[in-house]
């Protein structure tokens, strides 16, 4: 591996990621250019190890088992997102795959750029948002992607042009984990200060119910076709529910909060609690937003 990145060896996870659980990782390292990431992965293929690539840790189950391997930090590019062209009302930026979505989201509307407003309160990088294609309220950051930019296997890059992109729920050409998203193409619209506040605003406003202040990873389970995950789980008396250190939040039944010391061994138990209870009430067979990573995981 590079030597002049800093590694952290037999590294508990419970520190990088937002639930606060799992095991031990090999190796730990933060990255924060795409030239050493490429070094990384161009490395980590030679030598056969496995890597895994983190952003912010939201979104994500790492297992208490832990992870033999090296996880990559993915970690926010000193170098602020840049305008590409402008045309009409419309404009193109780019965005290192490592920025916070939160940071983005304040970014756009100072300059009074709109399109983003509905990720207000998403956790995680632009990244691992445009991988799993985050969205709200029916919007998805798929819909403004332009072009991705990303680290393949053996350390080369690749540019996607929007034409060679397929977004659908919650899914996109990376969600396997195996093209690394590095940056990402953006277009929005502009628009005046009041009207992207106001929309803002009212996007916030679709959030208050959920848990504030609490260790969650987001949205647990994904909607189903035509329903809500949410509203199923709070029909099927789920909240409130717990394991060990970890419970159904009383606030919006589809995230799970650790109270403190919860294992991901009590989420896993949970999450099969909540979803035998929505099967056996609506015959519908939730499925995961989160991811589940480490040794076990399938």
């Amino acid at each position: 591996m590079a030597s002049r990145i800093p590694v952290r060896f037999q590294e508990p996870m419970r520190f990088w990621n937002t639930w606060g659980v799992g095991g031990i990782a090999k190796a730990v390292m933060p990255i924060t250019s795409e030239s050493a990431l490429a070094e990384v992965r161009r490395a980590s293929s030679d030598a056969g190890d496995r890597l895994f690539i983190l952003g912010e840790g939201s979104n994500v189950l790492v297992l208490d088992g832990g992870i033999d391997g090296w996880v990559i930090l993915l970690r926010d590019d000193p170098s602020p997102p840049e305008i590409v062209r402008s045309w009409g009302n419309s404009v193109e930026i780019r965005v290192s795959a490592g920025y916070p979505l939160r940071r983005l989201v304040n970014w756009s509307v100072r300059r009074r750029l709109s399109g983003l407003e509905f990720a207000v309160g998403i956790p995680g990088t632009v990244g691992g948002a445009v991988a799993g294609n985050a969205g709200a309220q029916g919007r998805s950051i798929g819909d403004l992607v332009s072009f991705v930019r990303t680290l393949e296997v053996d350390g080369t890059f690749s540019d996607w042009g929007k034409g060679d992109l397929t977004f659908a729920y919650r899914s996109s050409p990376f969600a396997g984990g195996t093209s690394w998203v590095t940056s990402v193409g953006l277009v929005l619209s502009l628009s005046s200060d009041g009207l992207v506040r106001q929309r803002l605003r009212h996007f916030a406003s679709l959030r208050k119910g959920q848990p504030k202040n609490s260790r969650t990873a987001g949205c647990v389970f994904k909607n189903p076709p035509g329903g809500s995950a949410g509203l199923m789980l709070d029909s099927a008396g789920c909240k409130g529910l717990s394991v060990g250190g970890a419970m159904v939040s009383r606030e919006h039944a589809n995230f799970i909060e650790n109270l403190g010391d919860a294992t991901s061994d009590d989420i896993l138990k949970l999450i099969d609690i909540c979803r035998s209870r929505v099967r056996d009430q609506f015959g519908v067979n939730l499925e995961l937003e989160i991811k589940v990573i480490g040794d076990g995981a399938l």
